[in-house]
Formats: structure tokens, sequence, C-alpha cells
């Protein structure tokens, strides 16, 4: 028994909570969770917008930060007035909304993008606390349980290798993906006491003419 951890490092072993409900995000305040989702109802006419988002705009970057009212009256202003996708705008509201609610931060840095290829495509963790991201339409994030990775090949441990995530990533069969529609809360290492239990993450491969539309939110300085 001797190479057992103890049992309050083992209580705080990276762990991820999976609901159908906005309360699951919650969780995300339990110190063992570093990943929590709300995968939410399939919406048709949102997805569909979000296509249709992705063929008007291709190169679509809009980046703001604002109080949640702010934010939402600027989407509004970009999305619904100008183009008519209201599903849309209120996913992308109710995403604001949530994460307002949980964190109440002072301000948000809000992006959306439409992407042509993976942004991130090396896995990786977050240095900020905590990072909200929804996948409107398209391949969405993908991530790994913490025992499928060998943490000592993140960030510059790994620069002289040729293949970084095949050294880091102990088992590939183990790599999950989420879902388009499911907005997720991603725990970083500038969480307060999460230093080395960062998510592990990464942006999927995105095959040639497809495009993802993606919504992110950050704690804004």
């Amino acid at each position: 028994m001797s190479g057992m951890p103890p049992q309050k490092e083992a209580a705080l072993f990276p762990q991820f909570r999976l609901g159908y409900g906005p309360l699951v995000l919650a969780d995300i305040y339990q110190p063992e969770v570093n990943l929590a989702v709300y995968r939410a109802a399939h919406h048709p006419k949102l997805q569909a917008e979000a296509l249709e988002l992705c063929i008007a705009r291709p190169g679509l970057k809009l980046a703001c930060s604002g109080n949640a009212a702010a934010l939402s009256q600027h989407i509004e202003e970009k999305l619904q007035a100008e183009l008519g996708l209201r599903a849309l705008v209120e996913g992308i509201r109710e995403s604001i909304q949530l994460f307002d609610e949980l964190f109440e931060p002072a301000a948000v840095g809000l992006r959306l993008e439409v992407l042509d290829r993976a942004m991130c495509p090396r896995c990786h963790v977050d240095r900020l606390a905590v990072r909200l991201i929804r996948t409107f339409c398209g391949p969405s994030t993908q991530w790994l349980p913490n025992e499928a990775v060998d943490r000592q090949w993140l960030g510059a441990a790994a620069a002289g290798l040729q293949d970084p995530d095949a050294a880091l990533v102990q088992d590939p069969s183990a790599v999950q993906t989420l879902l388009a529609g499911d907005v997720a809360l991603m725990k970083g290492e500038g969480w307060e006491g999460n230093a080395g239990r960062g998510l592990v993450h990464r942006s999927p491969q995105v095959a040639a003419g497809e495009r993802r539309l993606v919504l992110t939110l950050d704690m804004a300085a």
C-alpha cells in the first residue's frame, strides 16, 4: 500500500462532470473537477444559423470585452440586426449569462471566430483560471483525462520533439471530443490551487471545406 497516494491527494485527481442541465457547470468549483460540460439540447435552428454565418462570413473574428449586458447588446447588433441570426444570438447570450452568473467577473472577454483549421492543434493547458468554450458547428474541442497524459511534456519541455503529442498522450484511444452545442468550462493552471491539474486539450483537425464556429469567454482584466 506504500505506493498509494494519500486520500486527500486522490480526491483532487482531476475529474470531469457531464450533465444535461446548466447546473452541472457549478461543479467547476469542486477542487477535483477541471472540466464541466452542459450538454445542451440539440437546436436545429441554432446550428443552421451557425452554418449560415460560416458561409456568409468565412473570415469572421469578433473580439470584445465588457459586462454581460454590453456584450449581449454588441452581439445582437452584429448578428441579429445585421444578419437576422436570432437563434444564434440567443445561444451566445445564454453562454454569456451562464458565465456571468457563475463567476461574476468585472468584465468578460468574448471571442467568436469562424475557423477552417485547427487553431491550437497541440495538446496544452491554459494558464488562465477558467474558460468557457462552445462550438456551435463543426468539430469541437478535444480533451484528455489526466491518466492518459504525461504532463512532463507540456509546454517548453517538448519544444525539441518532432511530435510533442506522441510523447504527452499516453493513451491515444482516451482522447475525448466535445459535441457541437456543448457548453464547456475548462479549468486552467491559473485557478487557485489547480497548478499541475489544468485540463489538457487541443483544437480538432478541420477537413477541407469544413468550418467551425467557436465561442470562448474569459475573465477580462
